[in-house]
């Protein structure tokens, strides 16, 4: 069996179930394949079934002219049109050869240090608290209230939070969504 992909900025994919195992038929390349991608590629086509083969090596986004991630925290996800606040080859690997992540809206990514960050995973309070000091100007720039992020978040509850790390200095990243 060919192994899978690993993808630099979202190594967890499989362990989060944002790549499941599962049998399919892929849509893109028309292979059988043990893995299906479970989150969105923002495109009119809207492919179901997509293998993470087709994610890393750029076919997915190229064919169905779409991107994986909604929005670079403010910026553009069309890498010719991003900003200078981080590398179009960041948003670039992120945008077509990286599976995004579930949320509630849209995913948003997080960058520093110039380059888009690794997704780490899903957070809560719980989660947070060890690293606290570190997300806490994320969490009060989110608008959801820095005391119910500290106090009241759940990683599966309906206000969740993203967890994210520079590629370069290793400073946390969180972006908070809720239904």
């Amino acid at each position: 069996m060919e192994t899978p992909p690993v993808f630099f900025y979202n190594p967890n994919a499989y362990k989060l179930g944002i790549i499941e195992a599962q049998t399919i038929v892929c849509e893109c390349c028309g292979k059988t394949r043990p893995f299906r991608y479970t989150g969105n590629l923002y495109c009119e086509a809207d492919p179901d079934d997509l293998c993470p083969w087709c994610i890393a090596d750029g076919t997915a986004a190229a064919k169905y002219d779409g991107s994986f991630v909604a929005d670079f925290e403010g910026i553009n996800p069309n890498p010719n049109e991003a900003s200078v606040q981080l590398s179009a080859a960041s948003t670039a690997q992120v945008s077509s050869r990286t599976p995004g992540y579930a949320s509630w809206q849209d995913d948003v990514w997080l960058g520093h240090c110039g380059e888009a960050c690794i997704f780490l995973g899903y957070v809560g309070s719980q989660e947070l608290a060890p690293i606290w000091n570190e997300v806490q100007p994320d969490a009060v720039a989110s608008g959801w209230g820095e005391e119910n992020i500290r106090d009241h978040m759940h990683k599966d509850g309906n206000m969740t939070g993203y967890l994210f790390r520079c590629q370069h200095c290793g400073q946390h990243r969180l972006h908070v969504d809720a239904n």
